[in-house]
């Protein structure tokens, strides 16, 4: 059983900074001490996942910490960065908050676990892959410009970047794998 945070919706709930988590895997108990080896014994013991899922989210609400709610200046950035991820720059919202540039950085870094500009190429790229999942024939040049890119070439290098493979690489995989019925 996971729990999948919105960019920023793990803030209130741990007491480190989220960049500390960056790219690593940290346990639990590392984090909450005997509290999660308690819920981990409590989600086992628990006979369905209504009740498991039940115990997951009265474990999440005794740990929020209202204390460590996002910055306004976050909010709002994740907010604009959502709404258009390719036509706001990181230096247009961090003027529109008030913030120094660095501190602007230091912020969302801390609480969301990203820098602001790595955080709107991880959203680009994302909307990249929600749109050529549709199936339909993928153009790229087109997938590029509608995905905030300069051009093809930039997107294939986030995309080996991102992913490690290029994008006409991964749409053949997808594709076969979406080929072949499940096995029972």
């Amino acid at each position: 059983m996971g729990v999948v945070f919105w960019p920023g919706g793990a803030r209130v709930f741990f007491d480190s900074p989220a960049d500390a988590f960056y790219n690593d895997n940290v346990p639990l108990d590392l984090l909450w001490g005997s509290k999660a080896s308690e819920l981990r014994d409590r989600l086992r013991a628990a006979s369905t996942a209504v009740k498991k899922f039940r115990i997951l989210e009265i474990a999440l609400l005794e740990r929020v910490n209202k204390g460590l709610e996002l910055h306004t200046a976050v909010r709002y950035a994740l907010r604009e960065f959502a709404r258009a991820p390719h036509i706001r720059s990181v230096l247009d919202v961090t003027k529109e908050v008030g913030l120094s540039r660095r501190r602007f950085a230091q912020l969302f870094r801390e609480q969301v676990g990203l820098t602001p500009k790595l955080f709107c190429r991880l959203h680009r790229f994302q909307g990249v892959l929600r749109q050529i999942a549709l199936g339909a024939p993928v153009d790229w040049a087109d997938v590029a410009l509608a995905g905030g890119y300069c051009d093809q070439a930039h997107l294939g290098h986030e995309f080996r970047e991102f992913s490690g493979i290029s994008p006409s690489a991964y749409l053949a995989s997808q594709r076969r794998v979406a080929s072949h019925p499940p096995i029972d």
